[in-house]
């Protein structure tokens, strides 16, 4: 298996010098952030990408992520210029990124992105990390419109008013009609380019602030590769946004779905009541999913592919000013904890 690691771009508190020291060294996980979703990632800005990567000697990972769009999800009429604009987009990383078999591509189907009520929940060691609770998620005041930091954009009450209703109009079996139009469209493409679409689950994994959750459970999963039975059809599995609902079986869905899953979200969470939980210590025996397990599970069915730990821990007097949830030195030391799980198994330890 090989490690990766989240990049966010100049904005990001952890620079590409930092991630070159990580040993093993990971490849580097990052979009263009710059790019509205729904416009045409350039030629030039990946080009400018590869070289400050291979300034770094560090090489391009799964891309994470090529947003799609409310327009594609909702099947609205500027959909299929969407569309059009996301195949020239995975046309224009295979030309500048031809070096991997198979490239791979994540999306999420949320109408929003992970949401989360707290940012830096204090823990009773001294460690911040993310945390929600549905009570505290339900209460939120919407009369001046939402903004939460983990989201990419603010919308006024009557943007986020308007976003309810569109999705509701639309039923969750609409919305899967959306999905369907889109996957006949993308996913030959994809084959064409040698591109695996990940399809991120939900997170959290059920319904909250009116609108849909669409990438919940196992049989979520069979749904969306009934769509489009194809190998481009794939899977970002995350133990984190699946590990949050103690029904899913974690092991037992990547046993199931092994062939399907393009790379791993590798993180732990911790229940704390009905739909409440915060991010656990990614060696924390007591989380939801036990970590160890998860490795042996990989190692077991000889899935051999790319993986990173997930969110982590504000810890050692680490100050994560940059991009909530993500910071530094919990994820490095989760990464090469897992890659030394994964040493370890392979010699029957």
């Amino acid at each position: 298996m090989q490690t990766a690691f989240r990049w966010y771009g100049h904005s990001d508190r952890v620079p590409l010098t930092w991630i070159r020291q990580m040993t093993p060294r990971p490849l580097v996980v990052t979009h263009l952030h710059h790019v509205p979703p729904g416009e045409v990632w350039p030629v030039e800005d990946l080009r400018r990408l590869r070289a400050e990567l291979a300034d770094n000697d560090l090489s391009l990972g799964p891309v994470e992520s090529v947003f799609w769009t409310d327009a594609m999800k909702l099947g609205r009429s500027d959909r299929d210029l969407h569309l059009e604009n996301y195949i020239q987009t995975l046309a224009n990383l295979r030309a500048v990124f031809p070096e991997p078999d198979e490239l791979i591509v994540t999306y999420n189907l949320m109408p929003l992105d992970w949401g989360r009520t707290a940012l830096a929940q204090l823990h009773p060691n001294g460690t911040r990390g993310l945390a929600y609770d549905h009570q505290a998620m339900s209460q939120i005041d919407l009369s001046h419109g939402l903004f939460l930091p983990g989201w990419s954009r603010r919308y006024s009450l009557t943007e986020f008013s308007s976003l309810q209703h569109a999705y509701a109009d639309q039923r969750v079996d609409g919305i899967w009609e959306n999905i369907r139009y889109a996957l006949n469209a993308l996913v030959p493409a994809a084959a064409k380019y040698d591109v695996r679409l990940a399809a991120h689950p939900n997170d959290p994994p059920w319904p909250y602030l009116g609108l849909p959750a669409l990438l919940c459970n196992e049989q979520d999963i069979r749904r969306l590769l009934a769509l489009y039975p194809h190998r481009s059809n794939a899977l970002c599995f995350c133990t984190g946004s699946y590990g949050a609902e103690p029904a899913n079986n974690i092991s037992g869905m990547i046993r199931e779905f092994s062939e399907a899953i393009a790379w791993m979200h590798i993180r732990a969470v911790k229940t704390t009541g009905e739909k409440s939980f915060h991010e656990a210590d990614h060696a924390d025996p007591t989380a939801n999913v036990d970590l160890l397990t998860v490795m042996r599970t990989l190692v077991d069915i000889g899935w051999d592919g790319i993986f990173r730990s997930d969110h982590g821990l504000d810890l050692l007097h680490e100050s994560d000013s940059g991009t909530n949830g993500y910071p530094a030195i919990d994820r490095y030391v989760a990464n090469k904890m897992l890659w030394a799980y994964e040493r370890a198994l392979q010699c029957g330890v």
